[in-house]
């Protein structure tokens, strides 16, 4: 079989997934991240599913150049969970990614009973991080993992939940909803911490423009005060 590449930031994201019988890719693209699952063997079957039949079209082109077998992979048009019906048997891993926070937490709270047949649960938010650690935190789920990466000049943060099942953890403080809980590691990466850097020096660039209203320069403060605490500066 062709060897499959992952960009950078798919990388990142499969280093996530633990050895598991399923993996459901939700938002698949491309199909790649499914596909270099099970050829790696991390799972045994995947299913790949989207909301839109043009991205299905592309990750069965790559299914079928790959030559990965019809019956490992599965191919789902689907909005978010609710057209999917979730493997019966087996460790069930979710992976929700390339989409923004708030669209994650709608997938997630439209079909929250179905939600709790996954774990872990991998989400990669391109925006709005701080409302989905919120509404992970507060509705039932322990966040345990979460990486940066770099890429295209973009960060972009990877985080791993499972159910909480009675376990409780510290309420998360503002900085911990912005940036998580794990951002001593990441910043140990130097493109992360300069992209960290980059965004502060900007954010007191922003607070100090004359005329600026005072609550916008209210938030600004308040964002940039956060990126202080992570940086320790």
């Amino acid at each position: 079989m062709q060897e499959i590449t992952l960009s950078k930031r798919l990388g990142v994201l499969a280093s996530m997934v633990e050895p598991c019988d399923t993996v459901t890719d939700v938002g698949c693209d491309h199909g790649l991240l499914a596909l270099w699952l099970i050829d790696k063997g991390i799972c045994k079957k995947a299913a790949a599913s989207d909301i839109n039949r043009g991205p299905l079209d592309t990750a069965r082109a790559n299914a079928k150049a790959y030559g990965m077998q019809a019956d490992r992979i599965d191919f789902i048009l689907s909005d978010g969970l609710l057209g999917i019906a979730p493997f019966e048997k087996g460790s069930n891993t979710l992976v929700i990614a390339g989409m923004g926070g708030l669209l994650i937490k709608e997938i997630l709270e439209k079909s929250r009973d179905k939600a709790k047949l996954y774990e872990p649960l991998i989400l990669s938010p391109h925006t709005k991080q701080y409302e989905l650690r919120r509404y992970l935190t507060e509705n039932g789920y322990i966040i345990t993992d979460e990486r940066y990466v770099c890429e295209d000049e973009k960060l972009y943060v990877m985080i791993k939940a499972c159910h909480a099942r009675g376990r409780k953890t510290e309420p998360y403080s503002e900085t911990e909803l912005r940036f998580g809980r794990f951002t001593g590691r990441a910043l140990e990466d130097k493109e992360t911490a300069d992209f960290f850097k980059a965004r502060y020096e900007e954010l007191r660039r922003l607070e100090g423009k004359e005329g600026l209203p005072e609550e916008r320069r209210r938030i600004l403060s308040e964002e940039a005060e956060c990126y202080r605490e992570v940086l320790r500066i």
